[in-house]
Order: structure tokens, then C-alpha cells, then sequence
């Protein structure tokens, strides 16, 4: 049965995003395992993760569970409180999840962001605030903290993160993953800024399931990834001409168009369900990103 929801506000679209069975790809090689992607890029905001290349989706989910557990705590209210983030990335997830609340907010930026995520993040009634660009994050955290101490009841959001459970950040996924997946792989493409958070991730649904086996696909230009040797059980890597071939037939077979980080992930995926110990299994495939970022990419 399908779910529906009253109205754009209801931030349940980012909890709930679509997960999806891969059926006639999976008929086309044969396949014996039941391989379903979670396609976090469909929620409202369009963005999938802390960072376009992390391994455990999305942002949204991640800044809503740590505004309602300020909200619980009577830490910020909607009259006087202005929320305030510093911004590596594109911000634009967090910027549609506080703008539903109805907060206002205030991003650091640095001024080397790209135009197009400044006025996706302007369109959604966030102020941006520029900082050098060759002070990199460590300029807009600064930003941001100057920017606590001059304005008042200004919070910055971050410093909440930490105390909310890490059941809350995952939401659904760890829903569905709890009872029902066999085998749960992810990309290595992270930002090395968020590494730490999602390691913590993984090795928390490893602790709730230890039955759950943890695949990282690494794709041959990747970034570095250490997780926690606990939270991850094999490591897969994927040559660039593979993922590209799996984007583009995930394409042509199932109409979803992907990016090569998630060619890569289900390649991975598809290696690992042909093993005949893993028939008859389920296997979760987080799909890191969207086509729409890669326009100008070898993919197309």
C-alpha cells in the first residue's frame, strides 16, 4: 500500500524514501538473491547524504532528527531561535528540512561553493554567509561561531548532533535493515570530513544486527575510507569502466537513472549475489547519488 502524505511540510518525506527491487535487472543476470536499492536522492530536497559521497544517506534525516530532539529539550522554539550551520557541502538538504520547520537559517559557507547550490540554498529562505574559501571548513566553522556570540538565541545546530541516538539518524533504513537484510552494501566515495560519523553509523547497525554483513565498494578513483574494522566486513573494489557499464544498463533495464558512484555500488552488489552462498538472500544496495550532479561526466 502506498504512502501518502497532507502536505510538502510533513518531514516524513525524508524519513521514508523509496526502496526499490531490482527485478528485471536482477532476471537478466540470473540472480538469486533479492537485490533492493534505497534511493534516498527522491526525498524533497533532492540530496541524498552529509556530503554527495557518503555512505549512509541523507542529511535531511540526519538534521531533522537533531532539530525535534532540540525541540524536545526545549533548547530552540520557533519565535527566537535562529539556527546556524557552517557548510562544506551543498547545504541544500538542511536548508529545505529547516525551512519546512519554519526556522530561519544562517549557512557559513566557503565563498568557493558553487553558484548553483547558493541559490538552490537562497531559494529555501536561507542567508549565506561567505568566507574565505582557502580557510576551507575550518573558516565557516569560525564564521559560525562568531556569529552565535553576536546574535541572540542563535544556536548552531551541530552542537546537538552528538546527543541524539544514532537510531534516529538512520530512521528507516535501520527499519527495514533490522529484520530484513542479509547484506548491506555501501560506497567507500566519502568525504574525509564525515568519515568518522558514518564509521560510527555502520558500526551501530552492526551492533543492533550483528547478523547484518557490511560490504564497501570501492570504486578505482575513490577516496580513502578507514571505518572501523568492526562495521565493515569485506571490502569490494569496482574498476570505473564497470560502474559506468551498471549505470548505464540500470538505466536501460530498469529506467532509473544513477550516477557512476552508484554503478559502482550495485556492481558491487551484483558480484556478491553471485556467490552461491549468498543465494537466497537479501541484499540492501544505498545508492550514494543521483545523474543530475554528473551531467558533464563520462557517464553521459
Amino acid at each position: 500500500m502506498s504512502t501518502f502524505y497532507n502536505k510538502t511540510t510533513d518531514v516524513e518525506f525524508a524519513r521514508h524514501t523509496p526502496l526499490l527491487r531490482l527485478s528485471s535487472y536482477m532476471k537478466v543476470y540470473g540472480l538469486q538473491t533479492d537485490l533492493l536499492i534505497k534511493v534516498d536522492a527522491f526525498n524533497p530536497s533532492n540530496k541524498d547524504s552529509f556530503s554527495k559521497r557518503t555512505i549512509i544517506p541523507n542529511f535531511d534525516r540526519v538534521a531533522s532528527a537533531i532539530i525535534e530532539y532540540a525541540e524536545r529539550e526545549g533548547l530552540i522554539d520557533k519565535k527566537n531561535t535562529v539556527l546556524i550551520e557552517p557548510c562544506f557541502t551543498s547545504g541544500v538538504g538542511l536548508a529545505w528540512i529547516v525551512q519546512r520547520k519554519g526556522y530561519k537559517l544562517i549557512l557559513t559557507v566557503p565563498d568557493t561553493m558553487s553558484k548553483k547550490h547558493i541559490s538552490l540554498i537562497k531559494t529555501l529562505d536561507a542567508i549565506v554567509v561567505f568566507t574565505p574559501g582557502e580557510k576551507g571548513i575550518e573558516g565557516a566553522i569560525e564564521k559560525a561561531k562568531q556569529l552565535k556570540n553576536e546574535i541572540s538565541g542563535a544556536v548552531i545546530l551541530e552542537q546537538f548532533s552528538d546527543k541524539v541516538p544514532e537510531i534516529q539518524k538512520i530512521g528507516d533504513i535501520w527499519e527495514y535493515a533490522c529484520e530484513n537484510v542479509n547484506l548491506l552494501v555501501v560506497s567507500g566515495e566519502t568525504e574525509k570530513l564525515f568519515q568518522t560519523q558514518v564509521g560510527n553509523l555502520l558500526a551501530f547497525m552492526k551492533e543492533k544486527n550483528p547478523n547484518i554483513k557490511v560490504v564497501l565498494a570501492m570504486s578505482e578513483s575513490g577516496n580513502t575510507f578507514e571505518p572501523p574494522e568492526y562495521a565493515i566486513d569485506e571490502t569490494v573494489r569496482i574498476a570505473n569502466d564497470e560502474a559506468v557499464e551498471t549505470a548505464r544498463e540500470i538505466a536501460i533495464i530498469e529506467g532509473i537513472i544513477i550516477d557512476v558512484l552508484s554503478g559502482a555500488v550495485i556492481r558491487a552488489a551484483t558480484l556478491i549475489s553471485q556467490r552461491e552462498e549468498n543465494f537466497g538472500k537479501t541484499v540492501l544496495v544505498i545508492l550514494p547519488d543521483i545523474t543530475n550532479r554528473y551531467i558533464s561526466t563520462t557517464l553521459l
